[in-house]
C-alpha cells in the first residue's frame, strides 16, 4: 500500500482509522488552502485534491470527505452550486 501521493503523507501506516483519516483531512485541507488565489482554488490544487482522494482506500474516503468539507467549512470556503 502506497504512504505518499507526489510527497503528500497518505498514513497508511497509522492504524487508528480516526487519526488516520483525520491526517488526510488536513492535508486536502492545506492543499486547497495553497492553491487558493482570490478565493478560488486553482487548476494544479484541483488536480492535487483528486489525485491525493483517489489513493486513499474506498473503505475511508466517505469519512474523509465529511472531515475535509468541515475543515474547509471552518476555514470560510463555501461548496459552489450548480
Amino acid at each position: 500500500m502506497k504512504n505518499a501521493y507526489k510527497g503528500y503523507a497518505l498514513f497508511s501506516d497509522i492504524e487508528d482509522t480516526s487519526l488516520r483519516n483525520r491526517n488526510r483531512a488536513v492535508v486536502l485541507t492545506n492543499l486547497a488552502a495553497d492553491h487558493t488565489k482570490e478565493r478560488k482554488i486553482n487548476h494544479k490544487g484541483v488536480a492535487l485534491i483528486l489525485g491525493y482522494f483517489n489513493e486513499i482506500p474506498a473503505e475511508d474516503r466517505e469519512d474523509v470527505k465529511k472531515r475535509f468539507q468541515t475543515n474547509m467549512e471552518a476555514k470560510g470556503y463555501v461548496l459552489a452550486r450548480s
